[in-house]
């Protein structure tokens, strides 16, 4: 399944969302525009070609259509045929990408009282997939709602409902997550959370979670995308970075609150890491403040 990677914040901005009947014979006309436009179809069938890839939208089928790509029904709907549309808006450009690509425990630089912007994230869309209508008629029948009905004092809970809509787009992508892999690389992650503090052991790390490590580490590279020491070194430098930021203690002690009581070994992982000694980080963000 193709997704459609979005960088948040902020996200997407709801424009207009629709709920219609198209009768036998109606044909979408040809446009491009400036905004994302997302179709489910309830019941019939509906078509539409976006730039040279032509689809045939059934019950349940989602496409959303890109901004700045020309789009046009390549015939008339042939039944009765019920859908809806959102259009909305978002200041970055989509990335295309492969749902088996995507590391849904990656983990993200966390916020600190030092920063001025949010933290980069990253929120993705199915481009062209099956739902089942009973996951989003309701949410959306709600939506064109007060969408039809808009007031100073509703217009808050549309805008919450619209990012449940992304939520459960993007919880359809994300069905692998139940799977045995994922699983154990999760269980994988708590493991490391939990021994963070203490030298990195893979036969104890093994033994404690009755698999070996080599499948271990699989497991955790493909949701993640590091191996289980990265992945400890990852949690001991966000660890160090709150220290620095939050506390007076030396370099020393952070390094040893952290999980690394080795002095240089600290030093050094922290510039690999962070680009920068801890001193010098320390020095460079309380000179902002």
């Amino acid at each position: 399944m193709d997704c459609l990677e979005l960088r948040i914040p902020p996200l997407p901005q709801l424009l207009m969302i629709g709920h219609a009947v198209w009768p036998h014979g109606l044909q979408h006309f040809k446009r491009s525009f400036s905004v994302y436009d997302m179709l489910y179809v309830v019941r019939g069938r509906f078509y539409m070609t976006e730039d040279d890839t032509a689809y045939e939208l059934e019950r349940g089928d989602l496409l959303i259509l890109e901004p700045g790509r020309t789009h046009f029904g390549q015939r008339p709907v042939t039944e009765p045929t019920e859908l809806y549309w959102v259009h909305f808006s978002h200041p970055h450009p989509p990335v295309t990408k492969g749902h088996e690509a995507i590391m849904w425990s990656t983990l993200l630089g966390k916020g600190t009282d030092k920063d001025l912007t949010p933290v980069d994230q990253y929120m993705y869309l199915p481009k062209h997939a099956n739902i089942d209508p009973a996951l989003l008629v309701p949410l959306l029948d709600e939506m064109t709602e007060l969408h039809e009905t808009l007031t100073l004092r509703n217009s808050l809970r549309l805008n919450v409902l619209v990012g449940e809509l992304f939520e459960r787009l993007q919880s359809t992508i994300s069905g692998g997550l139940n799977s045995r892999p994922y699983q154990i690389s999760e269980r994988a992650v708590h493991y490391l959370k939990a021994h963070m503090l203490e030298p990195f052991d893979a036969e104890a790390m093994a033994g404690a979670l009755h698999y070996n490590f080599d499948y271990l580490s699989r497991c955790l590279k493909k949701f993640t995308g590091m191996s289980p020491l990265q992945y400890m070194h990852h949690l001991q430098m966000n660890r160090a970075v709150t220290l620095l930021l939050t506390t007076d203690l030396s370099v020393q002690e952070v390094g040893e609150q952290a999980g690394q009581p080795n002095g240089n070994y600290f030093i050094r992982l922290f510039h690999k890491h962070m680009g920068a000694s801890p001193g010098a980080y320390r020095a460079m963000h309380r000179a902002r403040a």
